[in-house]
């Protein structure tokens, strides 16, 4: 059986100096919208990500995103639908995006125009970022080691909610409150209490989970929290990074943990595109802690 891995850009799988961690580990992606404005981007079609934090920091424009299109679904369902058996596409949460909803309209239009192509496999990944990135390396490794569509996706479910832990916390709450992510009673007053806020996905949510005094707390303290969540030994866990343009700050945060539990594993830094940094803003720090993964 063979089977191949798609996911939407919002799975910020992006590294330094504009590469991506997508081509090698033979991931297919499809690009989600950022717009500024009037101007369209298909996010590292026609804008790469070193190129949207320049324009950012050029504009008072607030951008707004969208979803991967069908169309656009289709074709990368059509290129693989005669190559492979299975194809898993996997998408930011549903709760959060209508990325799932295009995607399963998508597969609707290739299974009526392809009877006997591929069969699609639409994951809903809960999350977003690189957290939701991480899910798609972990089935792409799983495909390449030779699992069908249907022994990798309960091995997804299971990882992503007995093997990971993920927060992450804003610099300014205006980018959450303005992307339609966070009340506006929530906004206010946490904007009143000027204190660091700490948000964690839940059910395929974002929810606020408590807010301290300062960038240094809240990191403290998402360290306590994902040290609890997953209970194992610092040398069974790899924590992970996606940051909005404060590379710097996320490689300090890894020194952080790994001077605390020195047998930790440190993973990628990755950086947040367009899509995802249009809604959480510059300075986001997201930290993942896993168990059970390999790069």
């Amino acid at each position: 059986m063979t089977v191949k891995i798609i996911c939407d850009t919002s799975a910020d799988l992006n590294l330094q100096n504009d590469e991506t961690l997508y081509q090698k580990y033979d991931i297919e992606w499809v690009p989600m919208q950022v717009m500024f404005g009037t101007e369209a981007y298909k996010e590292l079609v026609d804008i790469k990500t070193s190129e949207f934090y320049e324009k950012l920091s050029k504009t008072d424009v607030h951008p707004t995103t969208s979803q991967s299109t069908q169309a656009d679904l289709l074709t990368a369902f059509e290129k693989f639908g005669d190559k492979v058996d299975d194809i898993i596409s996997i998408h930011i949460s549903g709760e959060i995006s209508g990325a799932i909803a295009s995607a399963r309209m998508a597969k609707k239009m290739y299974e009526k125009q392809n009877p006997d192509g591929a069969k699609i496999h639409i994951f809903d990944s809960r999350t977003a970022s690189a957290n939701f990135g991480l899910i798609a390396l972990k089935a792409a490794n799983l495909a390449k080691e030779g699992l069908s569509a249907e022994e990798i996706i309960p091995k997804l479910d299971e990882w992503r909610t007995k093997d990971q832990s993920f927060y992450f916390t804003v610099k300014d709450l205006k980018w959450l409150f303005q992307g339609g992510r966070l009340s506006r009673t929530k906004y206010v007053v946490g904007s009143l209490l000027s204190k660091i806020p700490i948000f964690q996905m839940i059910d395929g949510k974002i929810v606020p989970i408590k807010s301290v005094s300062g960038k240094d707390a809240a990191i403290q303290a998402i360290i306590e929290m994902q040290m609890s969540d997953l209970q194992a030994d610092p040398s069974e866990l790899t924590v992970h990074f996606t940051q909005a343009d404060i590379y710097s700050e996320a490689e300090d945060c890894a020194a952080q943990f790994q001077e605390q539990y020195p047998g930790l594993k440190k993973g990628k830094i990755f950086t947040m595109g367009g899509v995802i940094a249009a809604h959480t803003g510059p300075g986001t720090i997201g930290i993942m802690l896993t168990k059970n993964f390999e790069y």
